[in-house]
C-alpha cells in the first residue's frame, strides 16, 4: 500500500479533514443497525508474532457503513523499534481502507504514526455483521526491533495541526468510544489481560492458569515499592480481579505473575 504524504508543519492534515466532513452524504445509507448514539466502536491494540494487530469492539451489533477511523500509535524514541506497512485482509479493505497518514513523527521523546481511513461501502453488502462486544481485526501492522506500542491520546495527538486523536464514525456519526486495550508490549502473554490499559487506576486483571498451583500477583509502581500482593493457593483455571489504584499516584506500574516456577510482568499506565 502506498503512504500517503503528510502534511506541511503547522497545517491541518486534510485526509484526516476529509473523512471527517465527507461522510454526510452517506450518513443515512449507514445507519441501519446501529440504534442509539450511545453505541460506540471501541480500539484496542495487541503484538503477536512480529506484528502490531489493531482490533475494534462495537458496543451493539452493526452491519451498516464504518465511515471513518483515526488512530495513532506511540513508541520510544530511543527503541530500535520500527513498523512496516500495514496490511488488511480483502474483506476489511473492501469496506475501511486504512493507510498511514504521512511519515513518521518525532516529538517529546516519542515516534508517532498516524493512520486514518474511510469507507463507503455498507458492510452488509460484503456479508459483514459485527456482533456486541466481539473483537474484530482491522489492521495488522508488522514490527521491526524490540519495543512497546501504544495506541495514544496525548497532547501530541490532540494539537489541532496534527489531528490525529482516536475517531470512528459509523454512518456519519461520530461513535468514537474508548482505547480499551492501549499497549502492547514486545511481547505478551495472550492469556493475561489487563482492561482498560491504559487507565484511570481501576482496571479487571484477568488470566488463566492451566495447571494447578500457587499464583502470586504482584503490582508494583514505578520506584519499585509493592504496592498490591496476594497469593492464591492451588489455583487452576480462571482469575479475575477488580483492582484499583485509585488512591496512588498516576504513572506506570507492572503486575508481576508468578506461577508454575515462572514470572511475567505485564506493564499498567494509570492517567
Amino acid at each position: 500500500m502506498n503512504t500517503a504524504q503528510g502534511p506541511p508543519n503547522g497545517k491541518k492534515n486534510p485526509m484526516n479533514r476529509l473523512i471527517r466532513t465527507s461522510v454526510f452524504a452517506f450518513a443515512l445509507a449507514g445507519t441501519a443497525g446501529w440504534a442509539t448514539a450511545q453505541n460506540n466502536l471501541d480500539i484496542g491494540l495487541y503484538q503477536t508474532d512480529g506484528a502490531l494487530e489493531v482490533k475494534v469492539r462495537p458496543e451493539a451489533d452493526f452491519s451498516g457503513i464504518f465511515s471513518s477511523l483515526v488512530f495513532t500509535i506511540r513508541w520510544d524514541q530511543n527503541s530500535s523499534a520500527g513498523l512496516g506497512e500495514i496490511t488488511q485482509d480483502d474483506g476489511v479493505a473492501s469496506y475501511m481502507g486504512v493507510q498511514r497518514s504521512g511519515t513518521v513523527r518525532e516529538e517529546g521523546g516519542f515516534r508517532y504514526a498516524v493512520y486514518a481511513g474511510f469507507g463507503m461501502t455498507p458492510m452488509s453488502s460484503r456479508g459483514v455483521s459485527w456482533q456486541a462486544g466481539k473483537e474484530y481485526t482491522i489492521a495488522r501492522i508488522p514490527v521491526t526491533g524490540q519495543g512497546e506500542f501504544e495506541l495514544v491520546n496525548d497532547a501530541y495527538t490532540a494539537e489541532r495541526h496534527n489531528n490525529a486523536n482516536f475517531y470512528a464514525a459509523c454512518g456519519g456519526t461520530d461513535r468514537t468510544g474508548a482505547i480499551y486495550k492501549g499497549l502492547a508490549p514486545a511481547s505478551e502473554d495472550g492469556s493475561v489481560l489487563i482492561q482498560p490499559n491504559p487507565n484511570n487506576g481501576r482496571f479487571t486483571l484477568s488470566f488463566t492458569n492451566t495447571d494447578k498451583g500457587d499464583v502470586t500477583v504482584e503490582i508494583i509502581n514505578s520506584i519499585g515499592q509493592s504496592v498490591y500482593n496476594e497469593t492464591v493457593r492451588d489455583l487452576e483455571g480462571n482469575y479475575r480481579k477488580e483492582m484499583d489504584l485509585s488512591t496512588m499516584g498516576a504513572g506506570a506500574y507492572h503486575v508481576k505473575l508468578k506461577r508454575n516456577g515462572n514470572t511475567t510482568s505485564h506493564k499498567v499506565i494509570y492517567r
